[in-house]
C-alpha cells in the first residue's frame, strides 16, 4: 500500500508567494520594456537609414554628393510623403513576427530636414567640403592662396589701367577742342590773305584710329577665329533653381565650412566637374559651365563675352605696366607720337598721344593673349619686353597679326589656369547656386529625369517616431494582485545627415 502524504500552505507563504512571482514578474516586464526601447530607437535607425540608402545615384556617381529626392520623381515636394515612406519602412521592421518585443508604432514626423539649396547652397558646399578637405585640403589652399595673390595684382593692374586711359581720353577731348579753337582763330585772323602753304611732311599712319575702328568690333570676333562656332546653348531664366521660388528647409547641420581651406577645395571641386570652352560638357543644359560660374548669364555665348572681357581687362593691366614701363618700347612711343603731332601745335599734345599709343599697345596686345588662350594656348602671367609679341609698327595691321594666334603655343598659363585665377577673385558666394543649377539642368538630361529638381534633394534630417508597448510579464502580475496594467507609450528619435566632416 502506498503512503499518501498530505501538504498544505499556510495563507502568509502563499501570499509571499504571490508576491515573489510577481516581483520577478515585474522585473522581467521592466527588462524587456527597456529591451522594447532599444528596439523601437533601432526600428526608427534603421527606417531613417533606408530612406538615406535610396539617395541618387547620379548625383554620386558624377559629382560626389549624397542627397535622396524628397519628391520621389513626382517633381512635386511633400514632406508627408517622406513621412509616409519612413512609417513603411518601420512597419516592416518593428512586427518581424513573434517577439518579447511586440510594439506598434504611431506613427513617426519629420522634425527638421536639410536640403541641399538651403542657405543659398551652403549645405552643398559643406558636403563637399567635408568629403575632400581631407585629401586635397592643404595643397588646395596653397594653391588658392597664390590665386588669390594673383588675382587681386591683376585686379588692381587692371583698375589703374581704365583709370589712366579714362584720365588719358579726357585730355585728348580736352586738346582736340584746344586744336579745332586755335584753328578757327587762324583761319579768323588770315581773312582772305592768301597763303602759299609750306610743303607738307608725310604723316605716318595713325593706330590709335585702328584701334578706334578695332573696338567698335564684337569682342569674339577679334579673339576666335570662327565666332559663329560658339555654342548656342541657353536655360530659361526663370526655371533655374537660383532664381526661381524654391523649396527650404529648416534644419542647421553641423560643421560649417568656410575660410580660405573650404574656398580652395570647393574651388578644385567646381573646376574637376564642370566644363569650360576649351572642354565644354556637350550633354548638359550649357556647354561653358565655369563660364556660367563667372558670369551668370543664362548663354553660353554670352557667359564666354563676359569671361573674355574681363580676360581682357586683366591682361591690359599687366601688359601695360610692362610696356608702359620699358625705356624702350616708350621712347619708340614717344617719336611716334612726335610724328603724329608735328603739325599741331598745342602744349601738352604729345605727351597725350604718347600715353594714348602705350594703352593702345597694351589693349592689342591683351588681344594676342585672350585670342591665344582661347585656341589652347599659354600665356605668362607678368610679361617681359621679349615675351611681348605685337610690335607698335605692327599696330596697324592688328586683325592680320591676331590670326598668327590661331595655333596656341606659348609658355605659362593656360585657359582653364586663368579661369581658376577669376574665380578666386570673383564672388565666391554666387557659386554654390550657380554649381546646382548646372547640376540639376545637365540631370533633367537624363532618362525620366525631367521633372528632377535639387531644391527637392534632401541631405539631412530629424525623425521622431512615438510606440506602443504591450505588456507581457505584468499580466500575470496583474492576475495576481488584481488590476489592469496599460501599454506604456515611448517617443524615439533619430538625426542624419549625410555630411561626414
Amino acid at each position: 500500500m502506498e503512503h499518501q502524504t498530505k501538504g498544505s500552505m499556510t495563507v502568509f507563504f502563499s501570499i509571499l508567494t504571490v508576491l515573489f512571482l510577481s516581483l520577478l514578474c515585474a522585473l522581467a516586464e521592466s527588462a524587456r520594456i527597456q529591451g522594447a526601447k532599444v528596439k523601437a530607437s533601432s526600428v526608427l535607425d534603421l527606417g531613417v537609414f533606408s530612406l538615406f540608402g535610396e539617395y541618387d545615384r547620379y548625383l554620386l556617381e558624377e559629382y560626389d554628393v549624397f542627397a535622396f529626392n524628397g519628391s520621389y520623381g513626382t517633381g512635386t515636394f511633400s514632406i508627408g510623403d517622406v513621412e509616409e515612406r519612413l512609417d513603411r519602412y518601420m512597419s516592416k521592421n518593428a512586427k518581424p513576427g513573434t517577439t518579447l518585443f511586440p510594439m506598434d508604432t504611431e506613427g513617426s514626423q519629420i522634425l527638421e530636414y536639410a536640403l541641399l539649396t538651403d542657405s543659398k547652397g551652403e549645405v552643398f558646399k559643406n558636403q563637399v567640403v567635408s568629403n575632400l578637405k581631407s585629401a586635397i585640403g592643404t595643397e588646395a589652399a596653397a594653391r588658392f592662396l597664390e590665386k588669390k595673390r594673383d588675382a587681386e595684382a591683376m585686379e588692381k593692374e587692371g583698375e589703374l589701367y581704365e583709370q589712366q586711359e579714362q584720365t588719358n581720353h579726357t585730355d585728348l577731348e580736352r586738346l582736340e577742342a584746344e586744336k579745332e579753337q586755335a584753328a578757327a582763330e587762324e583761319t579768323k585772323e588770315a581773312g582772305v590773305v592768301e597763303i602759299t602753304p609750306e610743303p607738307e611732311t608725310p604723316t605716318p599712319a595713325n593706330p590709335l584710329d585702328v584701334i578706334k575702328q578695332i573696338k567698335k568690333t564684337g569682342i569674339l570676333g577679334l579673339v576666335m577665329r570662327n565666332p559663329e562656332e560658339v555654342s548656342k546653348k541657353t536655360l530659361e531664366k526663370d526655371q533655374l533653381v537660383s532664381r526661381r521660388r524654391r523649396e527650404n528647409g529648416n534644419m542647421r547641420l553641423p560643421g560649417k565650412q568656410s575660410g580660405v581651406a573650404a574656398d580652395a577645395v570647393f574651388l578644385e571641386y567646381l573646376t574637376s566637374r564642370f566644363g569650360n570652352f576649351r572642354e565644354p560638357k556637350e550633354k548638359s543644359g550649357l556647354a561653358y559651365q565655369m563660364e556660367y560660374l563667372l558670369g551668370g548669364k543664362t548663354s553660353d555665348r554670352e557667359n564666354l563675352k563676359k569671361v573674355v572681357n574681363k580676360l581682357l581687362f586683366v591682361r591690359e593691366g599687366v601688359n601695360f605696366l610692362c610696356i608702359g614701363g620699358n625705356a624702350r618700347m616708350r621712347h619708340e612711343a614717344e617719336l611716334l607720337a612726335a610724328a603724329l603731332t608735328a603739325a599741331i601745335p598745342i602744349p601738352g599734345i604729345t605727351a597725350a598721344t604718347t600715353a594714348a599709343l602705350l594703352l593702345a599697345w597694351a589693349y592689342g596686345e591683351s588681344l594676342l593673349d585672350v585670342r591665344q588662350l582661347l585656341a589652347g594656348g599659354k600665356v605668362p602671367l607678368v610679361k617681359t619686353e621679349q615675351s611681348i609679341k605685337l610690335t607698335l609698327n605692327n599696330l596697324i595691321h592688328l586683325t592680320e597679326v591676331l590670326k598668327e594666334c590661331d595655333s596656341g603655343g606659348g609658355e605659362g598659363v593656360d585657359y582653364e589656369g586663368y579661369l581658376q585665377i577669376l574665380l578666386v577673385g570673383g564672388s565666391q558666394k554666387e557659386y554654390p547656386m550657380r554649381a546646382l543649377d548646372l547640376i540639376e539642368t545637365e540631370l533633367r538630361q537624363k532618362e525620366n529625369y525631367g521633372s528632377f529638381c535639387i531644391d527637392h534633394c534632401i541631405a539631412g534630417l530629424s525623425a521622431q517616431a512615438e510606440w506602443q508597448f504591450k505588456p507581457v510579464f505584468s499580466g500575470a502580475a496583474s492576475a495576481f494582485l488584481g488590476g489592469r496594467l496599460g501599454r506604456i507609450s515611448y517617443v524615439s528619435e533619430k538625426e542624419f545627415c549625410y555630411q561626414t566632416g
